[in-house]
């Protein structure tokens, strides 16, 4: 109860410190939105769906954070937000995991690690830290790993939570097998420019050690080659519709075969 207590003033206290009494306005309406799950997702035409679990309603749920709420955005049965989604797709279709083969490591795993552990090409390592449920509890910034170790990384929504964030995309480099695919997502302010850096973790962000903008790509090791995936770019307005999308980036940095 505490636990959820303190999350709940958290909320409120970024909430506030950002939007003033519209915040705390905006919160309590989403509280009381999730309290009436079951029967807010299905009133009305069931036109949303969440890959990643196979739930079908009338609309997700308020997605909270400290310092922000969106709407119709949490899946009321996994709890994916729209980025989950729209990776739980993007692996499919763009990077067509579910026949690929290699070792793949897999930072913060989330609910898409289900879907890619029914692939037997891919020998999967998940890792948490400092603790968790995960194969490994790796810290990004001292990785006991060898050089050219896996085939693939997934580090989804871990970067901003590093004291340096190009060091720790540098040690993916490193670790990577030549010719090895790092997918890397972090949250970006799209009005942003220039990314801030605060120099210790921002209670009010979640913790994160940075406020992203536009020029996060600039932030990844040249030595990768990089493919910037803008969601507008990649998903159509039938699919943002239905599984209740926000524009968003995926990077996919590739490390260039010993050959070249």
């Amino acid at each position: 109860m505490k636990y959820y207590l303190r999350r709940i003033s958290a909320f409120y206290r970024g909430n506030f410190a950002n939007h003033g009494v519209l915040g705390v306005i905006r919160t309590t309406f989403a509280l009381l939105i999730m309290a009436l799950v079951p029967i807010a997702s299905q009133l009305g035409s069931r036109g949303k769906h969440c890959p990643c679990c196979g739930w079908q309603g009338a609309r997700f749920m308020p997605f909270l954070a400290t310092g922000y709420i969106s709407f119709n955005r949490r899946c009321p049965k996994c709890q994916s937000a729209p980025r989950h989604r729209a990776h739980r797709i993007f692996y499919e279709k763009n990077l067509d995991l579910m026949h690929q083969k290699g070792k793949l490591l897999y930072f913060a795993p989330e609910s898409n690690i289900d879907y890619l552990q029914t692939n037997d090409g891919l020998e999967i390592k998940t890792s948490n830290y400092p603790d968790g449920e995960a194969d490994l509890h790796l810290d990004i910034m001292n990785m006991s790993i060898p050089d050219n170790s896996f085939d693939y990384i997934i580090c989804h929504r871990v970067i901003e939570h590093l004291p340096d964030d190009r060091y720790g995309m540098k040690e993916f480099y490193r670790i990577l097998k030549p010719g090895g695919i790092a997918v890397i997502s972090v949250p970006i302010n799209l009005d942003m420019q220039e990314s801030i850096e605060y120099g210790e973790a921002n209670p009010l962000e979640n913790e994160h050690f940075y406020h992203y903008g536009l020029d996060f790509s600039s932030r990844i090791p040249q030595e990768f080659v990089i493919q910037s995936h803008k969601f507008t770019d990649t998903f159509s307005e039938s699919e943002f519709d239905r599984l209740s999308l926000l524009e968003d980036y995926i990077f996919v940095c590739k490390k260039p075969p010993a050959n070249e």
